[in-house]
Formats: C-alpha cells, sequence, structure tokens
C-alpha cells in the first residue's frame, strides 16, 4: 500500500454569536482538515492546529513542504514518517506551525491504520477504558448567561465543566461562586484564567478558588518564555493546594522535559493537533504517568470540524490517566453536516466507537469550504 495523496482544506461555518476564550475571541468555527490518500482507494481524516484561521500558514507545509516527501510511502509506518516530518522541518523551528502541520499528518495516518486494520485507534494504541467523562466548556459570558448554560449542562448529565475568567479578579470569583451556587456541591468546576494575572495576582485567585472548592486551575500566569512558563507556575504550585493545569500550547514532548521534572503541573493538557498528533500526544501522556501526573488533552474549541475531539477522545481511551475530555458547548460544521455520525455526548460520556480508525467520515465539505485567509478571530 502507497500513499498517492495528502491534501489540507480550511472548513468553517460563521456563528450566529461571537465566542469568547479568554483572549481570544472568533466569530466562526471550523479546522483544518487533512485527507491522505492510498493506491487502495482507502482515506485517513486528520486535523491540523486550533481552528482554521492557521490555514495561510500551516496549509502550504502539509500542501506543498510534506505531500511531495509522503507520496509513495507507505502509509503504515507512521514512527518512520512522523521522524521524516520533523526532520523536514528541523530548519524551520521544528515547533512553531510546522508541528501543527505534522499534527494533522499524523491523525490522518492513524485514522488510516485503523481503517486498514479494521480497528478503532484507541484500540491500536492499547485500550484502557471505553469511555470517557466530559466535561462542559461555555464560552466567557456575562455571570448570569454562563450560569443558565451550566445549570442546563448539569440537567442534561454533565457533572463536570470548566469556566473561563477574566483579569478581573472580583468578576471571576462572583462568576465561579454563582456556578458554584447554581450546580451545587457534587458538579466538579475547574477554571481557566487564561494567563491573565502576574504571579501575585494568580496566587490571590488561587485562594479564592480554593475556598469556593474548584477542581483545577489551568495557566492563570502570563509567560512570554518556556523558562518563565515553568518558573512561574511552579512558584504559584509552591503556594497553594489547588491543583493547576497547563501545558496546551507545549509543542513535541521536548518542551514537556522541564514541567515533568519540576512538577509544574497536577494535569497536563497537550493538544493532538498541535504538539505531534496522536502519536506524539500519545507519547506526553505515558511522560506524565511516569510521574503520577493527571494528563486531560486539550480539544480547541475554536474548532468545530469533529475529528479533533474524536482524535482526544481516542487518545483519552488508551490513556488510564487520563479520565476527563473537553466537550465544546457550541458545536460547529461536525454537528451540522460536516460529518455523517458526529460525537454526542451521552449521560455525561463520550464513548468509544467500534469503527475503523477516528470513527468520523466526512459528509458535506463544499458547504463549509472557505477561502483561505478568510476566517476571522479576534483578539
Amino acid at each position: 500500500m502507497r500513499i498517492t495523496g495528502v491534501s489540507a482544506v480550511p472548513l468553517a461555518s460563521p456563528l450566529s454569536e461571537e465566542l469568547r476564550w479568554g483572549a481570544m475571541a472568533v466569530r466562526v468555527k471550523g479546522g483544518i482538515v487533512v485527507r491522505v490518500t492510498t493506491d487502495e482507494g482507502l482515506e485517513g481524516i486528520g486535523e491540523a492546529g486550533f481552528s482554521a484561521e492557521y490555514f495561510p500558514t500551516v496549509g502550504p507545509i502539509i500542501n506543498d513542504q510534506l505531500a511531495p516527501m509522503l507520496i509513495g510511502k507507505d502509509p503504515r509506518d507512521i514512527g518512520a514518517l512522523w521522524q521524516q516530518m520533523l526532520d523536514a522541518t528541523h530548519m524551520w523551528g521544528r515547533r512553531g506551525i510546522e508541528t501543527y502541520a505534522i499534527s494533522g499528518v499524523d491523525i490522518a495516518l492513524w485514522d488510516l491504520l485503523g481503517k486498514i486494520s479494521n480497528q478503532p485507534v484507541y484500540r491500536l494504541l492499547g485500550a484502557s477504558k471505553s469511555r470517557a467523562r466530559a466535561y462542559f466548556a461555555p464560552s466567557l459570558k456575562p455571570v448570569a448567561e454562563i450560569v443558565e448554560e451550566c445549570r442546563k449542562a448539569v440537567a442534561d448529565g454533565f457533572t463536570a465543566m470548566k469556566l473561563r475568567v477574566t483579569a478581573d479578579l472580583s468578576q471571576a470569583v462572583e462568576t465561579v461562586g454563582s456556578v458554584r451556587d447554581a450546580v451545587g456541591p457534587e458538579a466538579e468546576i475547574m477554571v481557566d484564567a487564561n494567563m491573565s494575572y502576574d504571579r501575585r495576582g494568580a496566587l490571590q485567585l488561587a485562594r479564592e478558588l480554593e475556598a469556593i472548592g474548584v477542581a483545577w486551575l489551568e495557566e492563570p500566569i502570563l509567560s512570554r518564555s518556556l523558562t518563565q512558563y515553568v518558573d512561574d507556575h511552579s512558584w504559584l504550585a509552591d503556594r497553594v493546594s489547588l491543583k493547576l493545569a497547563g501545558g496546551e500550547s507545549l509543542l513535541t514532548r521536548y518542551e514537556y522535559i522541564d514541567v515533568f521534572a519540576r512538577r509544574t503541573f497536577d494535569v497536563i493538557q497537550p493538544d493532538c493537533t498541535s504538539v505531534g498528533g496522536i502519536s506524539e500526544a500519545k507519547r506526553v501522556a505515558d511522560m506524565a504517568s511516569a510521574y503520577n501526573i493527571t494528563c486531560v488533552p486539550h480539544i480547541a474549541c475554536s474548532s468545530g470540524t469533529g475529528v479533533a475531539l474524536a482524535a482526544g477522545l481516542h487518545l483519552i481511551l488508551a490513556c488510564e490517566n487520563a479520565p476527563l475530555v473537553e466537550f465544546d458547548a457550541y458545536g460547529g460544521p461536525g454537528w451540522d453536516g460536516l460529518l455523517q455520525d458526529p460525537i454526542h455526548v451521552e449521560d455525561g460520556f463520550l464513548a468509544a466507537r467500534d469503527a475503523p480508525g477516528l470513527g468520523v467520515e466526512l459528509r458535506d465539505t463544499e458547504r463549509f469550504a472557505v477561502t483561505p485567509g478568510a476566517t476571522e478571530a479576534v483578539r
């Protein structure tokens, strides 16, 4: 079997309301979908990066740089192909948009291997469980709206949710406290501060959240370098009992070395679509397991194809230290016709499927095609 084609396209749809994820706001949902075809008629599907907005930089790397290198290769040699792609992008920086591109191709190769083997990807990776508890992830909105969305989520079966907060400490505490009052003591609440605070502000926030009973605080400190990221969050971890989470923007296992050595985070969050694909995300998760660190992979809410969610779910199902899966509350193309059978939460869980590969298939790509660079995200 040989690879005959590798291509990436941006697919997206407009939103009826702007959604905010901390420092970033989006008016479209979508992603860069990667397709790998073979001479035997099989196709693997992947997703590269957090959003369709990255296509002008990520797309050409896949279509013009990686694709010619992969044509004619055996798609089953995922490890060898991954290393070839990493080596080919070495001179560009190795850990940047190049890694987004590698991630999309790698995910597609795993989907393809599952179809070749007639097995779901999580079983090829080494199944640990057949379902994972989902947590609800609402947008940053006025407090009353967030409370109402979380109350409805609990009624729908969710037992955990992650709230975004701003740099306004009093507003952050009000938001989390109001949701806690609304959903009761049994629901698990996590908080993502999206690097909105300095060290002292993050310490103050963490101590307020400890009193409310928050499960973890995610990346509260603004960091401009990996050294600062590790040092400042380690400083915070030494001063609070509240668990800290982070790592969603780190790329390849090599950027996690100091994070693990310093025990910076209690929860680590690699993203399949950026860290280096399913292959590298599994390596990071296994590294975390060796340090007794929980792994809860990041799944970008700016995406909406459903492909990234499927990749993250299969990774989680193959990792004994991965108890939760992030579920975007606002859908997107994957649930509006892009996929034949998108994934849905049932009774607060996402369950494995026995379908080969990732278990998702493209149905209508033409309706969601966008002009490269036309997607919009504002900061």
